[in-house]
């Protein structure tokens, strides 16, 4: 009997994945929305996901969509709803909806339901945005997904404003999303290897998976494109690390496994314009700083102070923060983007061969990733920088200080960030040692992709053989054998994954030359993104009705 218990279990890991591939579930996420008379408008032509318009009994198919800046409308053309997506005459709006995936695709869908339209020649529709009534995203899985968390972020009551960076949100540029198993449903929790646009950016990860616990013996997660982007994974080893009760683990972004002990919370955290947000960092409360105060400095870059009590004779100490990027950062680089307009496939071609130094030190010097600096007795000193990790998941981050320079007995810690790039909920020091502990390393038992092939091979070594998904739908469900567990302590997991993305676009406008060139100073982008927010901000009409609008 013991010889063909392996057997079973693996006739039970085939059945389970079958019946994940046979029977799979979407729901709808629904977003009423309140006009308002202005706003600059984000301009897209290529999307990720398939957007359906209705008016009245009638639907289409929408194509080449365009959000006109200046006359506030959107302009689409239309055509008829293949069976594969008339799923909307039948679906529950609240609750879980049913389909499969082998004949029907009702998820990646956009819905959005307007008043009224205008028709011209070519079927080509011209609809204002204040006739945009209602937006439905329907998407995968039972538990969080990529458009619960755009929806959370942004709220109910929106104007124009926000139906701009809600379309801009879905069609967001990111990385591969996380999905984590509860044996029942996926729960999204974070983003891989964000800011490594490029091959020679191509970096290591590792994200911490709270919550995730073995079933039936195993560790379950998916790796998704949902994005318009070619996405390449070389690695997705799974470290469980087992701790003391009591302590937290996080990986530094070197690899390196950093204790948390005795957190201690700033004595006081100033923004440039000196208000002090003690209090908004000293809690996980999605209460966060958001770097959207610039200073005297002239690269528009937003900066937060902390200053901690260190004890006597520390000479190392750690930053924890609870932070992640912005929906604005992710809005502003797509603008960014277009600026390249038809030359952006060749810009980005030879991307791939530039070297990776000029390009990191590009994306500091515009201050993309979060740079931290340090007070001593030669003034403020860079300490490194934290890699973008996303906008649809804060995430807990760490970073070994140096403070044996510091006199005194407080530590000032400066973030440095451009224009609204990211949001930090949570800041705080820990100056103890670091604890033994034990390190579990797991490499995928199996991996089935969307089409059932077995793909596990291309995730177990960093060795250059990718993980390759190229078009949104592309899912991989990873499954890790759960090592045994001992009484008396705490398990904490992280996925280690290495790879990079690349953006696909097709923009139709002439690349801005002149304008782009300026991007080579320090600070051009930073400013770029004020100067796009400062246009929201100086229509007061927007503002007005946008806070009036009922909720």
């Amino acid at each position: 009997m013991k010889k063909i218990i392996p057997e079973i279990s693996i006739i039970v890991l085939f059945a389970f994945l079958n019946m994940l591939a046979g029977c799979s579930y979407y729901h709808v996420n629904t977003l009423p929305v309140k006009s308002v008379d202005k706003t600059t408008l984000y301009n897209t032509l290529e999307q990720p996901r398939y957007f359906i318009l209705h008016q009245g009994q009638h639907a289409w198919h929408m194509n080449n969509i365009n959000v006109n800046e200046d006359k506030q409308e959107i302009s689409c053309t239309t055509s008829d709803l293949p069976p594969d997506h008339l799923f909307y005459m039948s679906n529950k709006p609240k609750g879980v909806n049913r389909y499969h995936p082998k004949t029907q695709f009702p998820i990646y869908e956009v819905h959005i339901y307007i008043d009224q339209y205008a028709e011209l020649n070519d079927s080509l529709k011209i609809i204002p945005l204040g006739d945009v009534s209602k937006i439905e995203v329907y998407d995968k899985d039972a538990g969080a997904t990529t458009a619960s968390w755009v929806f959370g972020s942004f709220g109910i009551v929106i104007g124009v404003l926000v139906v701009i960076l809600v379309i801009a949100a879905l069609m967001k540029s990111s990385c591969p999303f996380i999905y984590i198993s509860d044996g029942v449903s996926y729960h999204f929790t974070g983003e891989m290897y964000g800011g490594a646009i490029y091959a020679p950016l191509e970096r290591d990860d590792f994200m911490p998976l709270p919550g995730l616990k073995p079933v039936n013996s195993k560790y379950q997660l998916k790796i998704s494109n949902e994005l318009l982007e070619r996405q390449y994974t070389d690695l997705a080893e799974l470290l469980v690390v087992q701790h003391p009760l009591g302590s937290k683990i996080i990986i530094d972004k070197n690899g390196e496994i950093q204790s948390v002990t005795a957190p201690v919370s700033a004595l006081k955290a100033y923004s440039d314009t000196k208000e002090d947000y003690a209090i908004t960092l000293a809690s996980v409360d999605s209460n966060s700083f958001l770097f959207n105060e610039s200073g005297a400095n002239e690269n528009d870059f937003s900066t937060m102070t902390m200053e901690f009590k260190k004890p006597l004779n520390a000479g190392s100490g750690k930053l924890i923060l609870h932070a992640k990027n912005s929906f604005w950062l992710d809005y502003v680089y797509g603008k960014f983007n277009e600026l390249f307009g038809t030359s952006f496939n060749k810009f980005s071609e030879k991307q791939k061969t530039a070297p990776a130094e000029r390009m990191k030190n590009w994306q500091l010097s515009q201050g993309i990733p979060l740079s931290v600096y340090i007070e001593t007795a030669d003034g403020w000193q860079f300490v490194d920088y934290f890699n973008p990790v996303g906008p649809l998941a804060s995430r807990e981050l760490v970073m070994p200080v140096d403070v044996s320079k510091v006199k005194g007995d407080q530590v000032k810690i400066r973030l440095q960030s451009g224009f609204m790039f990211w949001e930090v909920d949570y800041a705080a020091m820990d100056f103890t040692e670091n604890i033994p502990v034990k390190v579990d390393r797991l490499l995928p038992e199996s991996a089935i992709d969307e089409k059932g092939l077995e793909v596990s091979a291309t995730l177990k070594a960093s060795d250059k053989q990718y993980l390759v998904q190229t078009e949104a739908g592309n899912e991989v469900i990873v499954n890790y054998r759960a090592s045994t567990s001992a009484a008396g302590y705490q398990y904490s997991s992280f996925l280690h994954s290495r790879g990079y993305y690349e953006y696909i676009r097709d923009y139709k406008n002439e690349p801005d030359i002149s304008y782009l060139l300026s991007f080579r100073k320090e600070g051009a982008f930073a400013r770029f993104s004020k100067e796009k927010y400062l246009m929201f901000a100086s229509d007061k009409d927007l503002i007005t009705n946008a806070l009036t609008n009922d909720k």
